[in-house]
């Protein structure tokens, strides 16, 4: 059934393709630009639904897409049909890979590896500066709450390139964030952020959800088990939203880290109540 659905994925983003109209025609042959762009897309699904586990059947998985078409910062670049279109899919698959890695083979040894683990953790982070602070303090705090096996576990290159390559973003800036700024210039910027943050659709909906599970008991402890499950995405999600005052990498990688990982929050959310409402449903039928 996984494998049906992955091919509606693809044939849907094809006919995508093909229907929405492009001003100016196509930038590659449609031959060749639409079924690659359908199968990178694809590819991301996969990639995202792994990662989190939103892969347990069709609906979770149409849900996933759904969401990254929706919600994924730069998801307006898909349809492009061009070689921005084509980069943008590469870099968003890359950061799901690079997690997935990352929790999967943290009880293995790698040592033959760790070299290549530590180049991968620079270049997803220097190529990827829209979320490079918040999940790199994120992995600064598991590994402190780890801290006493830490270096016995395969993960631990990733985490040091990561975080190499978080310090070369700002080792090649021209302009580093003032350490001490005045309480003026943080109210202004965090008013800016939040706006912008209240106009994208999808913090509004994770914060929305966020706030109506903790209306009800079972709400609040699928919240907590949701936290302990998937500590990486919650401490990446609250040290993201803690740096809006800040913006040390500027103003639009503060929304752009704010929205990835808020989409990765309510899909994780959906994917909860989903299971929650057909388990019930499904007693219900059986009484």
């Amino acid at each position: 059934m996984r494998t049906i659905t992955y091919l509606f994925i693809f044939l849907f983003v094809a006919l995508m393709l093909v229907v929405v109209p492009k001003v100016g025609g196509y930038m590659w042959d449609p031959r060749i630009i639409i079924p690659l762009t359908a199968a990178l897309f694809t590819l991301l699904v996969w990639l995202v639904a792994r990662f989190l586990g939103t892969d347990g059947n069709a609906l979770e998985l149409v849900v996933t897409a759904a969401f990254i078409l929706l919600f994924a910062p730069g998801a307006q670049l898909f349809f492009s049909r061009d070689e921005d279109g084509l980069i943008e899919l590469c870099s968003q698959c890359i950061v799901p890979f690079f997690l997935t890695q990352y929790t999967r083979i943290s009880k293995k040894n790698f040592r033959k590896a760790y070299a290549l683990m530590l180049l991968m953790g620079i270049f997803c982070s220097f190529t990827h500066d829209g979320i490079t602070l918040p999940l790199c303090l994120a992995f600064l705090a598991l590994a402190w709450q780890r801290r006493a096996d830490f270096f016995r576990l395969a993960c631990w290159p990733m985490a040091a390139g990561w975080l190499i390559g978080t310090v070369l973003q700002f080792a090649t800036r021209d302009r580093l964030p003032s350490l001490t700024p005045d309480i003026e210039a943080l109210t202004s910027r965090t008013a800016l952020v939040l706006g912008l943050l209240w106009d994208t659709k999808v913090f509004v909906l994770a914060l929305g959800l966020t706030l109506w599970l903790t209306t009800v008991s079972w709400g609040r402890a699928e919240l907590w088990r949701l936290v302990k499950r998937q500590r990486l995405i919650t401490y990446s999600l609250v040290f993201a939203l803690s740096l809006v005052p800040f913006a040390p990498l500027g103003i639009d990688n503060a929304v752009t880290s704010v929205c990835f990982f808020s989409m990765l929050w309510a899909l994780l959310i959906v994917q909860r109540l989903e299971r929650r409402y057909v388990d019930v449903a499904r007693v219900r039928k059986s009484l």
